[in-house]
């Protein structure tokens, strides 16, 4: 049986033909309207009945010079909203950056002006920083990082991983120019160019025994050239004869 049905316009009574079953919350549906003006007109009955009128608005918004921010958050509503309550009474609405109110007022100063912080309080602070990780800006009159040795904030002792730290080598920078040499920028397992194919993605070394093996890391026998489909393809199941695959699954 359909659940479209023959029912009235909650706000003008017309007679329309809605799905009065509301399956996402398993619930008749109490109320149809026509269109979104009907429902506004309804909306706004309703939202007037509860006091919230064109006079209410304008004493809040304009004698009293509250901000729609602060009346939505008075009456537990979103700010558009209220916003938009103000447009549609046709009440003429302050430029945005004009709500002055959290702002000093004319002759009121801060209440820190002309004063300063004693030096037992600097130091206070100081030693709170210093405990957050923070460095000093000066050591000895120079700038802390233009000493010898100095370390970034970020540095944590060296703890990269081991991978990241040999690939920053020149050991293996060398073995890198050395196997692009030798494969003439070419795919060892497809065939494709990197020349002709710069926008299909970058190229890969590819490890036929596994990086763990440290003797054979920087080794250009070890290594084969591949484009990044055939090394993700090396490395998949679907790679039965193992090519490219040493003992161990390189990498």
């Amino acid at each position: 049986m359909s659940a479209r049905k023959k029912v009235e316009c909650s706000q003008c009574g017309a007679s329309i033909v809605r799905v009065t079953w509301s399956y996402k919350r398993g619930e008749p549906i109490k109320r149809f309207f026509c269109g979104h003006a009907c429902k506004g007109e309804w909306q706004k009955a309703q939202r007037e009945a509860l006091g919230y009128d064109r006079d209410w608005l304008h004493d809040q918004y304009h004698v009293q010079g509250k901000s729609a921010n602060a009346i939505a958050r008075e009456i537990g509503r979103d700010p558009k909203r209220v916003w938009e309550w103000i447009r549609d009474y046709g009440m003429e609405t302050r430029p945005r950056g004009t709500d002055y109110g959290q702002n000093f007022k004319p002759g009121q100063e801060s209440a820190f002006k002309g004063r300063s912080h004693t030096r037992e309080n600097r130091e206070k602070q100081r030693q709170r920083r210093l405990a957050d990780g923070h460095v000093p800006y000066l050591k000895d009159g120079k700038h802390w990082l233009h000493h010898k040795g100095a370390k970034p904030a970020t540095w944590k002792g060296g703890i990269s991983p081991e991978r990241q730290s040999f690939y920053a080598t020149q050991e293996w920078k060398d073995a890198v120019k050395a196997v692009w040499s030798r494969d003439s920028a070419i795919c060892q397992l497809c065939g494709k160019s990197h020349n002709d194919n710069r926008d299909e993605g970058a190229f890969h070394i590819h490890h036929i025994v596994s990086f763990a093996n440290k003797e054979l890391r920087a080794d250009p026998n070890n290594l084969v050239l591949l484009c990044r489909p055939c090394h993700l393809f090396v490395h998949s199941k679907k790679n039965t004869d193992r090519k490219f695959l040493g003992d161990e699954d390189g990498y």
